[in-house]
């Protein structure tokens, strides 16, 4: 067996050296670490997301609500349906604009939404023993600062 740190390894593409694939490998298993613990709320990670940057921002359009989570339109909807059919948010004339669809959060949205936290947190912690709650800030950190500027 080859040594994962030969120089076949080391050349212009290889996976090893691909930012892209270790940020994407690394999402999959953080991915898999919160929703194994929010599947007790019986909601996805993207769910979570929404519901949280909803009840923070009381209500979205359409058009901030993609660019708040940085998920492109087709996924948030995808994300949205199961939400809108289960009664946790609502959707309505934008409050600055009537043409634009605003959401927001009902009151079902923000019991459920409540009752997830503690599974949120659980996963939080589990995610901070792993990697450390210092390391795990500086990543964050990074990772938002990399989100926003693009």
């Amino acid at each position: 067996m080859k040594d994962p740190d030969s120089s076949s390894l080391k050349g212009p593409g290889s996976l090893r050296l691909c930012n892209c694939f270790a940020v994407r490998q690394a999402a999959r298993q953080v991915t898999r670490l919160y929703e194994r613990h929010l599947a007790g709320a019986a909601l996805t990670s993207a769910q979570f997301s929404i519901l949280a940057a909803l009840r923070e921002a009381g209500a979205m359009t359409m058009s901030e609500l993609p660019r708040a989570l940085v998920m492109d339109r087709t996924t948030l909807l995808r994300a949205l349906k199961p939400l809108q059919r289960e009664a946790l948010l609502s959707s309505g004339p934008g409050e600055d604009d009537p043409r634009q669809l605003a959401y927001s959060l009902t009151p079902s949205g923000e019991r459920r939404l409540k009752q997830a936290m503690p599974l949120w947190m659980r996963a939080q912690e589990e995610f901070e023993a792993a990697m450390g709650s210092r390391e795990a800030g500086r990543l964050r950190r990074s990772l938002l600062g990399l989100a926003r500027a693009h």
